[in-house]
């Protein structure tokens, strides 16, 4: 896609249907009579694939010239898949289905992402104008679908990934560009170049151990605000709330970036991790939750937009949709798996206080990786491929 409506539509329709996926999938499978430790397993699969599946279709698309190709099909396939897992009701096939699921649809948003940097091209803090109509969509399928569940119940209710999804692939269809001469050929050689950076490297430690400590609050946040004898549509607008703060920061990002060095607001964000995990450890009244879930504008808002800025301008021309994929199996594939592995097999004998604590601690130790690993680095500042 070559036009910021149609990355803004397609942002949209992707996150809505996490809207619905992320704070109700999981219920939806307790509801089936799976055990928490089948539920850690399966909300593990979806990083674990995305451990590899985000960087593996990247480069492949760098190295083959068919960015456009290969995000359309991805798009259309996870659509597909979306419609049948609703409607399986034993572990193996779910499982299943949630890992073809999670390997096509896992690359999507690294690859939106590096359409979107190139057809900004020198203005990279304007990607938050387009991110965050993904922000928009999720905050309102998040209300709307707690509601909406509530009413009609979790089955009907998981078939918006489905529709949402399509939305996605029609978005896609309409938007296509033709530029696959434009990208220039890489090779081995600029792959090599690119893991051995230390600035990437520090980027991508630090940021793993804080999505790394996301794992108790994205498997179960829900069920805890349940087990406090909260409904599911105050789950939904606690779920919008933490949207809605990182909706602020996107808006007034192109405001904010220049405040601060990018080393800056990375520290901040990952600090932020640290600070919200252990605020949640004692919060029980319905308004401390709700206040905590705004740190979300660091945690996620500033977090985010401030590394996936980085990690373009570490890559070299021709490898921004790989060093996007690179960071999202990392970070948010390796570590999620992590995260979501461990936060099923100790919830049920530590609960979520001491989950929560130990969350604090390991964003911690990222924070102070970062901040003293990156002192004294040079800025990011993009390379050529084959250092030309």
């Amino acid at each position: 896609m070559t036009k910021t409506r149609f990355l803004a539509a397609y942002y949209f329709w992707y996150f809505a249907a996490i809207g619905v996926f992320e704070p109700y999938l999981t219920p939806f499978w307790q509801h089936l009579g799976f055990p928490p430790a089948q539920l850690g397993l399966l909300n593990a699969i979806y990083p674990g694939v995305a451990a590899f599946a985000p960087f593996v279709w990247t480069a492949y698309s760098d190295l083959t010239r068919r960015r456009e190709a290969i995000f359309l099909f991805n798009t259309w396939l996870s659509a597909g898949i979306a419609l049948v897992l609703p409607n399986l009701t034993s572990v193996v096939p779910v499982a299943l289905a949630f890992f073809a699921f999670a390997a096509f649809r896992t690359p999507l948003i690294p690859l939106a992402n590096s359409m979107a940097f190139r057809v900004l091209a020198g203005s990279p803090h304007r990607f938050a104008a387009i991110r965050l109509w993904g922000t928009i969509g999720y905050i309102l399928t998040a209300v709307g679908a707690g509601m909406l569940v509530d009413r009609i119940g979790l089955w009907a209710g998981m078939h918006g990934i489905a529709v949402a999804t399509m939305a996605c692939g029609v978005v896609a269809w309409i938007g296509q560009g033709r530029d696959r001469a434009s990208f220039p050929k890489v090779h081995l050689r600029d792959f090599l170049e690119l893991l051995r950076d230390r600035r990437l490297a520090l980027l991508l430690a630090a940021a793993s151990l804080a999505r790394l400590s996301f794992g108790p609050y994205t498997i179960f946040f829900t069920i805890h605000l349940e087990g406090l004898g909260l409904s599911r549509t105050f789950a939904g607008v606690a779920w919008a709330l933490a949207a809605s703060s990182e909706l602020l920061v996107m808006v007034l990002w192109s405001r904010l970036r220049g405040l601060a060095s990018a080393r800056t607001w990375l520290t901040l964000a990952l600090g932020a991790h640290a600070l919200r995990w252990l605020l949640s450890v004692p919060a029980r009244d319905p308004v401390a939750l709700l206040l905590i879930q705004t740190t979300h504008a660091f945690t996620f808002g500033v977090f985010y937009l401030a590394a996936v800025e980085q990690v373009d301008a570490l890559a070299p021309e021709g490898l921004r949709a790989t060093a996007q994929g690179l960071f999202a199996s990392v970070t948010f594939g390796l570590s999620g798996l992590l995260g979501n592995a461990l936060s099923g097999f100790l919830y049920a004998p530590l609960g979520m206080a001491w989950l929560y604590a130990g969350a604090g601690c390991v964003a911690a130790v990222g924070t102070t990786l970062y901040w003293a690993g990156t002192r004294g680095a040079a800025p990011a500042k993009r390379a050529l491929v084959g250092g030309s």
